[in-house]
């Protein structure tokens, strides 16, 4: 039952080997620098010298935005947005051996449209308590990211197996930090939870950005639930990682992350049923019974833990059941960054530049949790049409009958993200970039004879 072949065995062997590493970095959080130094060291080797550059330039990629967050905690970045930088520098080395195609010129127009919003700041710079430098790369690198990846994926071919080799890359750093949280965190019993974003239960670190990572875990997990691996012991295991990341997603009392992922599987779930032969219809309906059963008690493990607390959380009820602000506070940003768009329309008041108009409309500013309200504010109009652009791409490879079956989840992360937490990690990005890839499916049963193959039907695209 349990027979296992090399692939998987070496997946299980990642497997533990990334709770190994979640373990002795919660003992010596030193050790999260050495766990970056080989993070780079190993994939700059892969990319350089194995033949399929583009797995290993997209598994680095994403492997380091699945990362970021469990590094950032662990205080092993040198500084805050390497994680972007280092998304950067292998869309780069991609670039370099494997190039890009000419038909990505609205990425280019995409990223044009920004660069506006870097001049009105330097002519504005006067007005700045802190580096030129910091104030446009804070704002601007996730942008920079996302351009990178896209850049790179645009319509870039990729077999499906490969696409989910990805998944299962992404997966691995993930089960580090979720190991790391349960062993740093303090016993469930000693946190005390209320109605708000509970930074205890996230490891330490900003609930928003934890739930975030780990409802993306929660989705990548659910793909592999439909999509199973060959070997039982991998499903069971996978189906384990899905029912922990989604305890530890809920603990985390931050409802962006969990909401994305539901939404996400949601609509994986209705592509994976339309593309799917009669058969795989069939197990998938039993699987998703099995799954809103397992669902079910688990959200009422997390009702007992917290005391039922978590259903006034997303309920938008204080402790005491009354009805509070569900934005807590994100609404009053974005109407002042509205306002800001409205003072300057056109080019806005510049990249990093909204934090200052804050400052003085609100006591203390606040920071933009909404990448598309903060476009808008520091790039006016021309921010209007680069959003326009992110969000035309897609549909017109939607059009196109692009056959890529992540690519609506994937875009479905990147918008709903970018709306709660901006553009502050490069996980957002990064998912976009990836909806631009061009699919391919393999048949399972192959001629014998040198024939040419009658194209694949869609119904055998999932084998």
């Amino acid at each position: 039952m349990f027979g296992l072949d090399k692939t998987s065995y070496k997946q299980l062997q990642l497997l533990a080997f990334h709770v190994g590493i979640g373990f002795v970095v919660s003992q010596v959080r030193a050790m999260a620098q050495l766990y970056l130094l080989g993070i780079v060291v190993y994939f700059v080797y892969q990319i350089i010298s194995k033949k399929d550059k583009t797995y290993y330039a997209l598994g680095a990629a994403g492997y380091i935005a699945a990362a970021e967050i469990f590094l950032r905690m662990t205080k092993a970045m040198p500084f805050w947005e390497l994680g972007k930088y280092m998304v950067i520098f292998f869309m780069l080395l991609g670039m370099f051996y494997e190039g890009f195609k000419l038909k990505a010129w609205p990425v280019l127009v995409f990223l044009g449209l920004l660069l506006p919003g870097v001049v009105i700041t330097y002519l504005n710079f006067d007005y700045f308590e802190e580096s030129f430098r910091k104030a446009i790369l804070f704002n601007l690198s996730g942008p920079l990211s996302l351009f990178a990846t896209a850049l790179f994926c645009y319509h870039r071919q990729i077999k499906f197996k490969t696409l989910l080799k990805v998944v299962d890359m992404m997966i691995l750093p993930i089960i580090s930090m979720v190991v790391y949280i349960i062993l740093y965190a303090p016993p469930l019993e000693q946190i005390v939870f209320t109605t708000e974003s509970n930074q205890a239960a996230s490891g330490g670190y900003s609930g928003n950005q934890v739930a975030t990572v780990l409802g993306l875990g929660m989705f990548l997990t659910y793909v592999r639930f439909l999509i199973p691996y060959r070997n039982s012991l991998l499903n069971i295991v996978n189906i384990g990682l899905l029912g922990l990341l989604t305890y530890r997603c809920l603990l985390t009392f931050s409802r962006g992350g969990f909401i994305t992922a539901i939404l996400m599987m949601a609509v994986f779930t209705v592509l994976f049923i339309n593309w799917a032969p009669l058969a795989k219809k069939a197990k998938a309906t039993v699987k998703l019974v099995g799954l809103g059963v397992g669902g079910f008690l688990l959200w009422g493990l997390v009702v007992a833990v917290t005391g039922g607390l978590i259903v006034n959380r997303y309920a938008g009820e204080n402790a005491l059941g009354e009805e509070k602000d569900i934005t807590t506070g994100r609404g009053e940003i974005i109407s002042k960054e509205l306002s800001a768009f409205l003072e300057d329309p056109f080019l806005g008041v510049g990249v990093g530049m909204g934090k200052f108009f804050r400052i003085e409309e609100l006591d203390g500013g606040g920071a933009s949790h909404n990448e598309v309200s903060r476009m808008l504010a520091e790039h006016g109009l021309l921010g209007i049409l680069a959003l326009l652009i992110l969000l035309l791409i897609p549909l017109g490879f939607l059009l196109s009958k692009n056959r890529n079956l992540l690519m609506l989840p994937f875009v479905a992360f990147w918008f709903l993200t970018i709306n709660h937490s901006a553009m502050r990690v490069a996980l957002p990005g990064f998912m976009y970039g990836l909806a631009l890839l061009t699919v391919t499916y393999a048949s399972k049963s192959k001629k014998k004879n040198k024939t040419k193959t009658a194209p694949v039907p869609r119904q055998q695209a999932l084998t």
